[in-house]
C-alpha cells in the first residue's frame, strides 16, 4: 500500500500549511488540543519561545529540505542540550503548581515531534487539493500501510470509500494518532470501476461512527465522544480545521490569538485618529535625552527595562533595544524618531492593529517569529503611520525598531501576516 516518504520533498501545499502556524506554549499534550494544532506550532513543555523556535526551525528545514529523521535530531540534539532543554528534570506545572518530574528532549521526543508535524504538514496539504479536484475525483479511499505496525481498527477502515465531504473524515481523516501512517487516496469515478470499488454504504459507515468510547481531557476539563481507533487529540480533520483557522475574522473588535500566516490584510483599517502633538526638544537636546522622553512614557530607565502588557495580554520589554543600532549607537535621530517619540509610544499602547508574522532573518537565515503594532492618525489634514516591531525571544518579547512610516503604501505593506487585535471604531 502507499505511504507517505516523510524524507521527500513535499508538495507546495505542505509547506504553506506549516508556514501558517503560530506558535502556542503548552506544559502538557493535552495543553494544546485538536484543531488548536492547525493554528499553533506547540511542543509539550517546550515553555520557552527560542525552544520553540529551534524546534520549529528544524521541522521547517525538515519539511522544505526533505531532511531525514537521522539528520534532524542530529541537528536539534546538540541545540537543545547546550540550552538545557534535555533529559529529566524537574518543573512546576502551571495548571495545579505541582513539581513533576519531567521528560524534556529526548531522542524518543525528537522522532515524535518529527513525525507527527511532518505527517500532519503532508495531510494538511493533502487535503488542499482534494478540494480543489473534488469535481473531477470526489471520492477518497482510506488506505493502510499493511503490517504488523498497523492498528487493528485501521485495518478494519481500509475498505472505507466514501464522498470527499462525507461526515466520516470530520473525524476519521488521517493521521488518526502518533505514528499513524495511514492516509486516503481521491479516486474518480473511472477510477472506482477500472479498480472495481463501490461505495460503502451508510450502514458499515454508521457502525464505525457509533463505535465510541468517552474520553475526558483532564487538562481541559472537556469531555469527547471518540470512535474506537482514534487516539485522543486526532479526532479530526487537519485539513478542515487549517482552512477554518484562515477564515477572516469580524472586522471590529479585538480578535483571538492568532495563527500566523503571511498573507496580506483583507479588512480596513480603523479609521484614523487625532494624532498627540509631537515633542519639541530644544536646540542641543542629546539622543539619550529623547530616548529618556519614550521610556519615561512606560516607566522605564535606559538601565531599567520593564514589561508593559498590551492590548491583547501580551507583554513586551520596552527598553532602548528599540532605537539602538547593531553598533549599540543610538538611531533616535533617523526618520523624524525624535520628533514623534510620544506618538511612537501611543502605537505600542493605543494601537490601531497587532500584527503577528514569521520573517526569515536575512544574516542568519533564521525564522523569527514578529510581532508589528502599527498606528495611523491625522495632523494637520494629513494622515500619517508609525510601526513599532518585537522579535520574540528566550525572554519574551522584545523591541525591534520604531518608526514613522512616511507613505500610505507603506502602512498598506506593513499590514501582513495575521490581524491579532483591530482597534474598535
Amino acid at each position: 500500500m502507499e505511504q507517505v516518504e516523510l524524507s521527500a520533498r513535499p508538495p507546495a501545499d505542505a509547506v504553506r500549511y506549516f508556514e501558517s502556524k503560530g506558535y502556542k506554549v503548552g506544559f502538557d499534550w493535552r495543553d494544546v488540543w485538536q484543531q488548536e494544532h492547525a493554528r499553533a506550532f506547540t511542543v509539550a513543555k517546550a515553555t520557552r519561545l527560542d525552544i520553540l523556535q529551534d524546534i520549529r526551525q528544524e521541522v521547517d528545514k525538515a519539511l522544505r529540505e526533505g531532511t531525514t529523521l537521522a539528520t534532524f535530531k542530529e541537528n536539534l540534539t546538540p541545540v537543545l542540550q547546550a540550552k538545557g532543554w534535555w533529559g529529566r528534570q524537574s518543573a512546576t506545572d502551571p495548571l495545579t503548581g505541582e513539581v513533576r518530574d519531567v521528560q524534556l528532549g529526548s531522542p524518543r521526543r525528537l522522532d515524535i515531534i518529527y513525525d507527527t508535524n511532518l505527517r500532519t504538514a503532508h495531510a494538511a496539504g493533502r487535503w488542499k487539493r482534494i478540494e480543489r479536484n473534488a469535481a473531477r475525483r470526489p471520492y477518497l479511499r482510506y488506505v493502510i500501510v499493511d503490517d504488523d505496525r498497523t492498528r487493528d481498527e485501521h485495518y478494519a477502515w481500509r475498505s472505507i470509500l466514501l464522498p470527499w465531504d462525507h461526515p466520516f473524515w470530520d473525524t476519521h481523516y488521517p493521521p488518526n494518532g502518533f505514528r499513524c501512517r495511514c492516509i486516503v487516496r481521491q479516486l474518480s469515478v473511472r477510477d472506482m470501476k477500472r479498480l472495481g470499488l463501490e461505495v460503502s454504504s451508510e450502514a458499515e459507515v454508521k457502525a464505525f461512527l457509533e463505535d465510541t468510547k468517552i474520553y475526558r481531557n483532564r487538562r481541559t476539563g472537556q469531555t469527547q465522544r471518540l470512535p474506537k481507533g482514534i487516539s485522543p487529540g486526532f479526532a479530526y480533520n487537519v485539513g478542515r480545521a487549517h482552512m477554518r483557522a484562515l477564515t477572516p475574522p469580524p472586522k471590529t473588535g479585538p480578535l483571538p490569538t492568532p495563527a500566523v500566516i503571511n498573507a496580506p490584510a483583507n479588512v480596513d483599517m480603523p479609521a484614523p485618529r487625532p494624532l498627540p502633538p509631537r515633542l519639541e526638544f530644544p536646540e542641543g537636546t542629546s539622543d539619550e535625552e529623547k530616548l529618556s522622553s519614550f521610556l519615561t512614557a512606560f516607566g522605564a530607565t535606559r538601565e531599567r527595562p520593564v514589561v508593559f502588557v498590551d492590548k491583547i495580554g501580551e507583554p513586551v520589554v520596552i527598553s532602548a533595544d528599540l532605537f539602538t543600532q547593531a553598533d549599540g549607537t543610538l538611531k533616535i535621530g533617523k526618520r523624524n524618531r525624535a520628533f514623534d517619540i510620544a506618538r511612537l509610544a501611543f502605537t505600542i499602547m493605543q494601537p490601531d492593529e497587532i500584527w503577528w508574522y514569521w520573517e526569515e532573518h536575512k544574516a542568519t537565515g533564521r525564522w523569527l517569529l514578529r510581532r508589528r503594532y502599527l498606528l495611523r492618525g491625522t495632523e494637520e489634514g494629513e494622515t500619517r503611520g508609525f510601526v513599532s516591531v518585537f522579535d520574540v525571544g528566550p525572554d519574551g518579547w522584545s523591541g525591534v525598531t520604531a518608526h514613522p512610516l512616511d507613505k500610505m503604501e507603506n502602512i498598506n505593506r506593513s499590514r501582513r501576516g495575521v490581524l491579532a487585535y483591530r482597534r474598535s471604531q
